[in-house]
């Protein structure tokens, strides 16, 4: 027979090929007999000797007698003799760590022969409820291997009713009424019940393939109720919410569990045993290099450790601080830190996260699409006008302001109410759609939900209504499926300077390499956090979010709306005194980092109100202003600028060729917040990216500028030279470069590198355009290319093949051409580590993403350079 597994006895001594027929509760057992802690003894039998362990009692005592006597001395009592006798548990040990299928069996002893002399001990009324749950254990195992319907029908009338039963004399009645229907000695003779219960396993293991080679544990049970002295309780070796370096748990004095009596704190344990657990878990966490929990007991003063678990359901945050406490210690190394945490897994420290007993009442609508992880609550406005009139009103009146934003889908114009939104709910698009693209940049919680019906002033989600001002709170977890609850609930909002993830990101620096990791950033704040994160500049600056700003947009407005250049012209001179300091701030923070800043991208239709109300109150506003524009011209003007297909429309370089003043009051208000740093003993570094090239005409003439008859388009290299002439101060270093986003201008790279001095790869636009595929209507069909694996993933996701190619051959050309341009790739494809390697041995030299997603990035770089080294 093979060999059986002894743990937690003076002969404990177990072989490694021995331990891996222990199954996965054996070995976390052995575990902490190896550690050399007061783990409750007990006995493993492998799956192998499971399969040929005798039938008969008799046989089966020859067997167990060693490694129950060792037991026995051990816990210093006797199995079915004695004033306090041994009890033990039997349970299954699986393979593989799931959780089993079949029961466990507790009080395994405890028969005619035993139970006064514990009901002595414990308690009459605890101890027979104790041997209810013995017997009906029992009974759920006959169940699952008998095969006579009629049998199964008395085995399922005998649980039940011995169920009902609560009190000794009515236990002791349903016992009567059941008699022979199991052998009469599992009531009366300890050791039978014993062997009877491991002949049940047996059976039940050789029912299932999955179960066949699973070991059984018998174990020895302590009692946390035995007397004054005695307790029951759990914890966790660092706090699972905060990572603090404390044990939290509970324990439960003069009880079996916690779930009789309310528990007390760790802390008000008597020094003694507390110091205990304190060294235990110290051992534990050292052993396993993580987070643990434990289970103990306190039997007649002496502490037992009854079990010991991984904590699946752990914080990131109290699993960085666990590996960083863990590290101070000698215990791991950089290098095992960096390989443990997921990337994902931070997006949890970046965002709040919900308190789930605030929300536990509420009605749950779960379903739809991650597109911005966090939680968020407040009340649902279902426009961005509406909504940024109701944040106004609630800050005057002192009122809160918490506010969520859920429209079918979003626009440019919508930035502002995500803004000042706690997060955004759509209907429309997916994950790489504007409203989750936009809110991931933002920090703020996104959540797309197809299955909304919006009327009015009203949103209907699986047949409940919710009314305009109604409160709602979103959750939208990194590892599940996202959920609505309706009502107001509470968060955990993060502390990044508390979490550990400063300090992981110090030690992930060590493993980064030559890829640098920029932020997408447009404001000060974002650029704040950014460097904070240790970003190594900015790689995407969108000056049109800039124009969003309430106090803007309406001067903006009237820019467009505006017939001649000269008129355009007045109005963007105003507005270029709010653009120069936009850039001040920028480069002034990001001191001696490129800051890439993209001139305006966003067709001109965008910034225009949306629907009859928003219209309504521009017209009245521009009148209010004293603009000369009639409401039939700002009418007539809307729609000669709107399009069928903006995306492919009038944006980006575009708007620099028929607008040049647009992009001359942009450049010169980069230049002369550059200049004016110079002046004050900073190192701006600017870098002017042109959007939506598509041939290098386009760029030479933006760059260089052009003159045709009737026509000046002044250069980048012109407003230059004058800002500098004009202020008198040091030379500024400074850099023009395109985004590449369209298969046109990847193929034209080479002559493009001619007027470069870096290319930007937009992998979002540059995946739409090759595949002639839509962000914000991809979701309609993408579940059913997912279906038939028509699609590798996600497209916005992981960048799929075709774009994958474009990319290495632009770069080839590119670099052919100007060997030391700088290359990078900007958006949401950046963040994912699952691209992170093509970047890499693409040769780009850096990713750009939005703040949140700076400590995700690198940590994926960090592990993709070590799984290369």
């Amino acid at each position: 027979m093979k060999e059986l597994i002894l743990f937690g006895t003076d002969q404990h001594h177990v072989e490694p090929d021995v331990l891996e027929a222990a199954g996965s509760r054996g070995k976390r057992a052995v575990s902490l007999a190896d550690l050399r802690v007061p783990v409750c003894p007990g006995v493993v039998i492998p799956g192998e000797a499971l399969s040929v362990f005798p039938e008969n009692a008799t046989a089966a005592w020859s067997i167990l007698q060693k490694p129950l006597h060792d037991i026995e001395a051990s816990m210093e009592k006797r199995f079915g003799e004695g004033d306090t006798p041994l009890l033990l548990k039997v349970v299954e040990s699986p393979m593989l760590n799931v959780r089993s299928a079949l029961p466990s069996v507790h009080h395994v002893g405890l028969c005619n022969t035993t139970i006064d002399a514990l009901a002595s001990a414990m308690g009459e009324t605890f101890i027979w409820q104790e041997y209810t749950f013995l017997i009906t254990s029992i009974l759920r195992l006959e169940l699952v291997i008998e095969e006579s319907e009629t049998r199964k029908k008395q085995l399922k009338e005998f649980r039940e009713e011995l169920q009902a039963a609560k009190r000794k004399e009515s236990i002791k009645s349903v016992l009567e009424s059941f008699s022979g229907l199991l052998p009469e000695q599992i009531f009366s003779e300890p050791f039978f019940q014993l062997a009877y219960v491991v002949r049940l396993f047996r059976k039940a293991f050789a029912l299932s393939p999955t179960t066949e080679d699973s070991a059984i544990m018998i174990q020895a049970m302590v009692y946390g109720n035995l007397d004054s002295q005695s307790a029951s309780g759990y914890l966790f070796t660092h706090h699972i919410i905060t990572g603090e370096d404390i044990l939290q748990g509970e324990f439960f004095s003069g009880s079996f569990d916690e779930n009789e009596t309310s528990g007390a704190p760790l802390a008000t344990l008597p020094s003694e045993r507390l110091e205990m657990l304190q060294d235990i878990s110290r051992k534990l966490e050292d052993h396993f290099k993580e987070l643990r929990w434990i289970r103990f007991a306190i039997e007649g003063g002496k502490l037992w450790l009854v079990d010991q678990a991984s904590v699946p359901d752990k914080s990131a945050q109290a699993e960085i601080k666990t590996l960083l406490d863990l590290l101070r210690r000698g215990t791991v190394t950089e290098e095992h830190v960096i390989r443990t945490i997921k990337p994902g897994r931070l997006s949890e420290i970046l965002h709040p996260t919900l308190d789930a007993g605030s929300v536990s009442s509420f009605i749950t609508l779960e379903g739809g699409i991650a597109g911005s992880v966090g939680a968020a609550i407040g009340r649902v406005f279902f426009s961005t006008e509406r909504l940024v009139v109701a944040h106004r009103q609630a800050q005057q009146a002192g009122e809160d302001t918490n506010l969520i934003l859920a429209m079918p889908s979003t626009f440019a114009g919508d930035v502002k109410g995500i803004e000042i939104a706690q997060g955004v709910l759509s209907s429309e698009g997916g994950y790489a759609s504007h409203a989750p693209v936009v809110a991931r940049s933002l920090g703020k919680v996104a959540m797309v939900r197809p299955d909304i019906t919006f009327r009015d002033d009203v949103m209907i989600i699986d047949g409940n209504e919710i009314k305009e001002g109604d409160f709602i709170t979103l959750e939208v977890p990194y590892y599940t499926t996202p959920r609505i609850f309706i009502g107001a609930g509470s968060l955990t909002k993060p502390t990044p300077e508390d979490s550990g993830l400063l300090e992981l990101l110090e030690i992930v620096q060590h493993k980064i390499g030559k890829i640098e990791v920029h932020a997408n950033a447009d404001q000060p704040r974002d650029a704040h956090l950014a460097k904070l994160f240790g970003a190594r500049g900015i790689g995407l600056c969108r000056t049109e979010h800039m124009f969003f700003d309430e106090s803007r947009i309406n001067r903006f407005r009237y820019m467009i709306i505006a017939q001649d250049e000269k008129t355009r012209t007045m109005i963007l001179d105003d507005l270029h005194k709010d653009q120069t300091e936009d850039f001040y701030q920028l480069l002034k923070i990001m001191d001696g980092l490129p800051v890439t800043i993209r001139l305006l991208d966003a067709p001109l239709h965008e910034f225009l109100p949306q629907g009859d109300a928003a219209m309504k109150d521009f017209v009245a506003q521009a009148k209010k202003d004293k603009m000369k524009f009639t409401k039939q011209e700002i009418l007539a003007r809307s729609q000669l600028l709107r399009e069928f297909n903006p995306m492919l429309g009038h944006r980006g370089i575009r708007i620099a060729i028929s607008y040049p003043e647009i992009y001359r009051m942009q450049t010169r208000a980069i230049f002369e917040a550059a200049y004016k740093l110079k002046a004050e003993g900073f190192s701006p570094r600017p870098e002017i990216m042109i959007p939506l090239v598509m041939n290098p005409h386009e760029l030479k003439t933006v760059r260089n500028g052009k003159r045709i008859e009737g026509k000046h388009i002044l250069g980048i290299r012109d407003i230059e030279r004058e800002v500098f002439q004009r202020l008198q101060t040091e030379p500024l270093d400074y850099k023009v470069g395109t985004m590449i986003e369209l298969p046109a201008a990847a193929l034209n790279a080479g002559e493009i590198a001619r007027y470069a001095d870096f290319f930007s790869f937009g992998t979002n636009d540059l995946t739409q355009t090759t595949y002639g595929i839509s962000r914000d209507d991809f979701n309609t069909f993408f579940s059913d290319y997912t279906e038939l694996d028509l699609l590798e993933g996600n497209p916005f996701k992981m960048l799929q093949p075709q774009v994958r190619e474009l990319v290495q051959t632009a770069a080839l050309r590119g670099k052919m051409v100007r060997p030391d341009i700088t290359m990078g790739l900007c958006g949401e494809h950046g963040a994912e580590p699952e691209n992170i390697t093509f970047i890499q041995e693409t040769g780009l030299d850096y990713v750009s993403v939005s703040p949140f997603g700076i400590p995700i990035a690198k940590l994926a770089i960090a592990q993709m350079n070590m799984s290369q080294a």
